[in-house]
């Protein structure tokens, strides 16, 4: 994006070129902390925009559905999930310093994790008693109902990951 084609009062993002998401297996040690056992399927930094949600669900849907032969219909959960937390992420938190998010996705055992890392929490302004209901505020009860877990862990460098996990599902191909 050119400076003059950003929105008002946006930040501009002027990246450097970076190699192309892979859905290779990779491994890395940033998640794991020496605490879980499991393979990092895929990783992928993305804007902290509103395009983040789109790009993210699809690459978690190609990323889990190659590495465990799952078609689409299956995988109409993680999707959803991972749509909420980058949603979440990206409309009530900061990016990360260069403008980021991450979104991770690992699998352990028998379980799929799904990471979203950010800058953190924006501060909440409170609501006058005039203000129209809120419309938003539904995630939560959409994580309750299909996520096997989920949770959030504030890193050493200040940035904080969302996380959530999903049953690996019965009849797909365990590698």
């Amino acid at each position: 994006m050119n400076a003059p084609d950003a929105w008002p009062g946006m930040p501009v993002l002027v990246s450097a070129p970076a190699p192309a998401p892979s859905l290779e297996l990779a491994t890395s040690s940033a998640w794991n902390n020496g605490k879980a056992s499991g393979r990092l399927l895929g990783e992928i930094d993305l804007a902290s925009t509103p395009a983040a949600v789109r790009l993210g669900r699809s690459y978690i849907r190609e990323l889990v559905g190659q590495y465990f032969g799952a078609d689409r219909s299956e995988l109409a959960d993680l999707e959803l999930l991972t749509s909420e937390a980058l949603t979440h992420s990206v409309l009530h938190a900061r990016p990360r310093r260069d403008g980021t998010l991450t979104l991770s996705a690992l699998h352990l055992d028998r379980f799929i994790r799904v990471e979203v890392t950010d800058g953190g929490a924006i501060p909440v302004q409170q609501r006058h008693p005039d203000d129209p209901p809120q419309t938003q505020g539904r995630g939560m009860a959409v994580m309750k109902a299909l996520a096997a877990d989920f949770g959030t862990q504030r890193n050493r460098n200040g940035t904080i990951t969302f996380w959530f996990g999903t049953a690996v599902r019965e009849g797909w191909r365990l590698p």
